[in-house]
């Protein structure tokens, strides 16, 4: 019993170091960038030593994408698809799914989309990154074609879904709400707007 207790508090006490050890590299790749932000300096953040943080993460890149991970699922030990907003594409008519998704996304990108850039800083000079960024890139083209599948309860065209990756991009976002100061409302309405006409039978895709 107490040799299992024991375990048990380790094994909560390593989460603790973990979490504090991602909320401190989240912050710094955020502020300082790809480039500035080292094992070290996130060690001493996060009030631990290097060799701890080597422990959890065997490099930077790691650490990185842990970062990424959690900012997009919010921190619940659930997989996305089952979020109840993530499933919330499923249900209804099509307006109040595609406004379903167009809400989803935008609380995925308020959470990730900064985070998410230190990759695209990382790929420009860190081939292992830039391997990881084409990695996710094809992933994320994935997701949005099962949330289309989801919205539609039929398996879109690829062009749809090619057009629709490109408009639900970080990058996209990061231009209209960070760059030109849309508000998330905004973001959301336009998103809808453009894939409602996307999906539309008629639409400038279709046949």
């Amino acid at each position: 019993m107490v040799r299992t207790y024991s375990s048990e508090v380790r094994a909560e006490r390593a989460q603790e170091t973990r979490r504090a050890v991602v909320a401190a590299a989240h912050a710094m790749f955020v502020e300082e960038g790809w480039v500035p932000t080292t094992m070290a300096k996130v060690a001493a953040a996060a009030g631990v030593t290097r060799q701890t943080v080597y422990s959890q993460f065997e490099s930077k890149l790691a650490l990185l994408d842990a970062c990424i991970d959690g900012a997009l699922s919010d921190g619940r030990a659930i997989p996305v698809r089952e979020m109840p907003e993530y499933r919330a594409m499923g249900v209804g008519d099509r307006r109040s799914r595609i406004a379903a998704g167009a809400r989803w996304l935008c609380g995925a990108h308020e959470r990730s989309a900064v985070i998410q850039a230190v990759l695209d800083q990382a790929a420009v000079t860190d081939t292992e990154a830039a391997s990881r960024l084409a990695e996710r890139e094809r992933t994320r083209h994935n997701e949005v074609r099962f949330a289309l599948s989801l919205i539609l309860d039929a398996e879109p065209e690829t062009l749809i879904v090619d057009a629709v990756w490109t408009m639900a991009s970080r990058r996209v976002w990061l231009m209209l709400v960070d760059e030109q100061r849309w508000s998330g409302d905004l973001w959301c309405r336009w998103f809808a707007a453009q894939v409602t006409l996307l999906v539309d039978p008629h639409g400038p895709l279709s046949g």
